[in-house]
């Protein structure tokens, strides 16, 4: 189904893709996976002319491919300012209420980069605590199931499983080193041209070498406009607990844009601002999306 949950949300970070060693919750699903917004889902005659291409396209298999760049700039409760460039590539695959996704990325970082949640630890680690590190990043896979029934209500219910792949360099700083899961629920609600939306989640860490991280819920509100068949705006805010106990909760705002170039491509562009010692100071960025059957 086309317009499921998972492309609407796709933004949200609350959820989280990446994990590194900068900040461990400020990558983790941008959301959710970065990456993209369903389009034309709230466009007047839309719906119906979907429901009924419904049977027709659960036959299939449909793909989206995306890439783009998160940047973001921020203190985390340090006295050091820690930069970092997210750049990721997803690949999605949706057949019925079922979709597929993976999330590979490359990471730059400056500054301390063994910064948890405003915790150094790095030296006693062996793992650099300043300077500029570049690599690989952890790679996130994705399951979604979305309950269908409910398309006609113009009613929304996602549930996501996620994997975290530990492949970036903990030496560098730019992961942990061990594998992280994730649940999450997403709702949305149609109402005419908006639609409001709900996700709530849970985390449970890894167990990296010297020292540990707590399992964490997480969550973000927020909400979309359909202006036409070209322009979606949105904005949303994101919560959650941090990964290391008595540390700021991470809190960011986040507003976007996403504009359909035509029937396969569409471009995203989106800024953030931390409201917590715990978050970026500011960052932004670009998706591209590219979707066949």
């Amino acid at each position: 189904m086309a317009w499921r949950i998972t492309n609407i949300l796709a933004l949200v970070r609350g959820g989280g893709t990446i994990t590194t060693l900068c900040n461990t919750e400020r990558l983790f699903g941008m959301k959710y996976g970065l990456f993209i917004l369903a389009l034309l889902l709230t466009v007047p005659g839309i719906i119906k002319k979907v429901e009924a291409q419904e049977s027709f396209a659960d036959a299939f298999w449909q793909y989206r491919a995306s890439t783009g760049f998160d940047a973001s700039s921020g203190y985390y409760g340090g006295k050091e300012s820690t930069s970092v460039l997210y750049v990721p590539a997803t690949f999605q695959a949706t057949k019925g209420a079922w979709t597929v996704r993976s999330v590979f990325s490359y990471l730059e970082v400056s500054g301390p980069a063994l910064l948890i949640d405003g915790s150094s630890t790095g030296e006693s680690l062996g793992v650099r605590t300043s300077g500029k590190a570049k690599g690989p990043g952890d790679i996130n896979f994705y399951t979604t199931y979305s309950l269908e029934s409910l398309y006609d209500r113009g009613l929304f219910i996602d549930f996501t499983g996620r994997a975290k792949a530990p492949t970036a360099s903990f030496k560098k700083g730019l992961g942990t080193k061990a594998w992280d899961f994730a649940i999450q629920m997403d709702v949305a609600q149609a109402v005419g041209q908006f639609v409001p939306f709900i996700t709530l989640g849970y985390k449970f860490s890894g167990d990296p070498t010297g020292f540990s991280l707590r399992n964490v819920l997480y969550g973000n509100a927020g909400l979309q406009y359909t202006l036409d068949n070209t322009f979606t705006f949105g904005a949303y805010y994101d919560m959650r607990q941090s990964s290391i106990r008595g540390a700021v909760k991470p809190q960011e705002g986040t507003a976007y844009i996403n504009l359909r170039l035509n029937d396969d491509w569409s471009l995203l562009a989106y800024g953030v601002k931390g409201f917590s010692n715990n978050s970026p100071t500011a960052g932004g960025g670009l998706s591209l999306t590219y979707k066949w059957r």
